[in-house]
C-alpha cells in the first residue's frame, strides 16, 4: 500500500477495505466518546468522520452500533519472562484481550544469559502480530559489587545493543542510588543512552526531594515503581512520567490515583510489569489495568488515552496509540466501555481476533540462541549450605533478621534464637521464621549464603525458584535443610522453574527449561499449572497475591529495606551496606 493509495481511499477516490459504520469513538486526542464512521485501507486508517455524514464506498461493512471502538492498548514497561511463556504464546495469550503493542525489558533473561539472552527476546519477538519493542536492561546485575549474575552489561555492550532491531529505550534504571551518587558503571550506562537518543525508563521506589531532583537531572524520564500518592504528586510535577501499573505482585493503583485524579492537567502512561500466566487468563492484562483507574474515579476516554497515546507519544511510536488518518488500523472494538469488554481486534486492518477468540496461528519465529538449561552450580550445595554458624556453641544468640511486609516491602528486625552445637536452631517457639538461601546457578564458584526470612507464613515447607529478582539466582525458604537441598536439586535437574517440598516430598513444581524463566507452553496450559502451585502456598500459609513467587523479590538490592544477595548476604539497600548477620 503507498501513502497515495491511502490519500485516495481518504478522498472517496478509491473505495476503502473496511468501514466501520455508527461506531462510539473514544477519542484519545480529546478524551471525547461520540458516534463515527472508521474507513480502513490497507493496515491504516484512512478516515474517520461523523457517523453517517458521508456514503462510504468499502469491500466490508462492519455494523459498529452499541460497541466502541478503541486504539489497541500499548503497554509501556513489562518483562515477558515475568508470564513464563515465550513471546509468541504471550503474543497469543494477550492479543485478544486488546494489548496490540508491548514495550519489553527482557532484563530477567539478560541477568541469566547476557546479551545472548536479550538476542534471544528480540529474535524470538521477530515479526509477531504483536508489536513488541525492545529496551535494553541498563542494570546486569541490578547492583554492581553487591550481587553476581549471569552476565554483566557495561556502557559497552549496552550502547551495542542500542544498535538492534526494535530498540526504542533504555530499561529501568534501578541503581537510583548509584545515579544520584554518580557511581559507576550506572553514570556512563545513562550517559550512552542519552547519547543513543532513546528514552530512559526510571525505577525508583519512595525516592523524593533532592535526590528524586538529582535521578531526574540524570535524564531518567518514567517511573513505574511509583507506590504513593504524594510521591506520585511530586515526580509528576517535576516532569516524570508515571507508568502506573497493576501487576500480579501488587496494585499501587488504589495509592496513587486519589492523590493525583483532580490535578488541572494530568498524563500518565499504564503498564503491568510483571503478570503471571494464571492472571492473565482469570484477570486480564492491560484490560484489567485500565478497569481499575476507572474504577478509581478516573474518567472512562482518558484512562483509555493513558492506555494508548501517552505510551506511544512517549517513546516517540509515531502513528500508533489513536484512531485517526494515517495511524495504524489497530483498532479494538468493545462490548463494555467501563468494563473493557474486548469483543474484536485489528492488527494493521485485518482481524486477528473476534468474539474474544484469537482468529489466527502465531507460530514461534527462529531464533539462534540456546536458551536451554542455565541451573550450574559452580560449587554444589549441600545440606551444610543451609544451616547457619553461630558464634556461641550453646545457648541464645541475637540475629538480624529479614522481615517481610505485607506490601512486599521489608525491614530488619533482631530475634533471639537458640543455639545447639554451634548452629542456630529453628523449633517451633519461633513464630513465623525461616532460612532464607541464594543459592549461585549462574556457574560462580562461591558457595551459597543463608540468613533468616520472618513474616513469609511458610508453615514448614519449603519453597525453591529460579525466578529470583534479578540476577535470578536459586532462591530457597525453608524450615529443613533436607527438603530445602531436594529442591536445589529438583529444580537442577528440570532446568529451574519453581517448586514446594515437604518432609522429602514434592508438592508441587513448575517447570521453566528456558533460561529457568520461561516454559515452551502456552499460557493456558502454565495458567493452570500457577493456579495449583499457588494453591498449594495458600495451604501452607503464604498470603501474598502470588504464592508461588512469594520469595521471588528478596533478592533484589534496589528495593527497599533489606535483602540477600549471594556476596554479601544481608543487604542495608539504602545505604548500599552489608549488615552484620549477628
Amino acid at each position: 500500500m503507498s501513502r497515495s493509495e491511502l490519500i485516495e481511499a481518504a478522498r472517496g477516490d478509491r473505495p476503502l477495505n473496511i468501514a466501520i459504520h455508527n461506531v462510539n469513538l473514544i477519542n484519545v486526542f480529546t478524551t471525547e466518546i461520540y458516534p463515527a464512521d472508521i474507513g480502513i485501507y490497507g493496515e491504516r486508517v484512512a478516515l474517520v468522520l461523523p457517523a453517517g455524514s458521508t456514503e462510504l464506498e468499502a469491500k466490508e461493512s462492519i455494523d459498529g452500533t452499541g460497541k466502541w471502538a478503541a486504539p489497541g492498548f500499548v503497554d509501556t514497561h513489562l518483562h515477558i519472562e515475568s508470564s513464563m511463556v515465550t513471546p509468541a504464546n504471550y503474543a497469543a495469550a494477550v492479543l485478544p484481550l486488546g494489548t496490540t503493542v508491548s514495550v519489553i525489558d527482557p532484563h530477567e533473561i539478560g541477568n541469566v544469559l547476557g546479551m545472548a539472552g536479550v538476542r534471544y527476546m528480540v529474535e524470538a519477538s521477530e515479526g509477531l502480530p504483536l508489536r513488541v519493542y525492545i529496551s535494553i536492561p541498563t542494570c546486569v546485575p541490578a547492583v554492581p559489587g553487591k550481587e553476581t549474575a549471569g552476565a554483566e552489561f557495561t556502557a559497552k555492550e549496552i550502547s551495542e545493543m542500542f544498535k538492534w532491531p526494535r530498540v526504542i529505550a533504555a530499561a529501568e534504571v534501578m541503581d537510583y542510588i548509584g545515579v544520584v551518587r554518580g557511581n559507576q558503571p550506572i553514570s556512563d550506562i545513562v550517559t550512552a543512552a542519552l547519547e543513543a537518543g532513546v528514552a530512559i525508563q526510571g525505577h525508583s521506589p519512595l525516592l523524593v526531594g533532592r535526590e528524586l531532583n538529582a535521578y531526574l537531572a540524570a535524564g531518567i524520564e518514567s517511573d513505574h515503581e511509583i507506590r504513593r500518592g504524594d510521591e506520585a504528586l511530586e515526580k509528576i510535577r517535576l516532569g516524570m512520567l508515571p507508568l502506573l501499573k497493576l501487576s500480579s505482585f501488587g496494585n499501587p493503583v488504589k495509592d496513587v490515583i486519589p492523590a493525583i485524579k483532580d490535578l488541572p492537567f494530568l498524563d500518565i502512561a499504564l503498564c503491568t510489569d510483571d503478570i503471571e500466566p494464571d492472571d492473565i487468563i482469570s484477570k486480564g492484562h492491560m484490560d484489567r489495568v485500565i478497569r481499575e483507574v476507572i474504577a478509581y474515579g478516573i474518567q472512562p476516554a482518558l484512562a483509555y488515552r493513558w492506555a494508548s497515546l501517552t505510551g506511544a507519544r512517549a517513546y516517540q511510536l509515531k502513528d500508533l496509540g489513536a484512531i485517526a488518518p494515517g495511524y495504524y488500523a489497530n483498532i479494538l472494538l468493545l462490548n463494555a466501555l467501563e468494563d473493557v469488554r474486548v469483543n474484536d481486534v485489528l492488527i494493521n486492518g485485518k482481524f486477528v481476533s473476534k468474539d474474544g477468540k484469537l482468529m489466527i496461528d502465531v507460530p514461534e519465529p527462529p531464533v539462534s540462541i540456546d536458551a536451554g538449561n542455565s541451573v550450574i552450580f559452580g560449587q554444589r550445595p549441600t545440606r551444610e549450605s543451609f544451616r547457619i554458624k553461630a558464634p556461641i556453641e550453646n545457648g541464645t544468640v541475637e540475629v538480624n533478621t529479614i522481615h517481610l511486609l505485607e506490601s512486599g516491602m521489608t525491614e530488619l528486625h533482631r530475634n533471639a534464637i537458640p543455639v545447639e552445637d554451634g548452629y542456630l536452631k529453628l523449633d517451633e517457639s519461633l513464630d513465623d521464621i525461616c532460612y532464607l538461601s541464594v543459592v549461585p546457578r549462574h556457574g560462580q564458584p562461591h558457595a551459597a549464603v543463608t540468613v533468616l526470612l520472618s513474616g513469609l507464613h511458610l508453615r514448614e515447607a519449603t519453597l525453591a525458584t529460579t525466578i529470583a529478582h534479578d540476577s535470578h539466582n536459586l532462591l530457597i525458604a525453608g524450615h529443613n535443610p533436607n527438603d530445602m537441598l531436594l529442591a536445589a536439586l529438583e529444580l537442577e535437574k528440570c532446568g529451574g522453574g519453581v517448586i514446594f517440598v515437604q518432609d522429602q516430598k514434592v508438592l508441587g513444581k513448575i517447570e521453566l527449561p528456558i533460561a529457568g524463566l520461561m516454559s515452551p507452553k502456552p499460557v493456558a496450559v502454565l495458567a493452570e499449572e500457577a493456579s495449583v502451585l499457588n494453591h498449594i502456598g495458600r495451604e501452607l500459609g503464604l498470603t501474598t497475591l502470588s504464592p508461588m513467587l512469594a520469595i521471588a523479590g528478596l533478592a533484589l538490592p534496589v528495593v527497599p529495606e533489606v535483602r540477600v544477595t549471594d556476596l554479601v548476604g544481608l543487604l542495608d539497600t539504602v545505604l548500599q551496606k552489608e549488615i552484620d548477620l549477628f
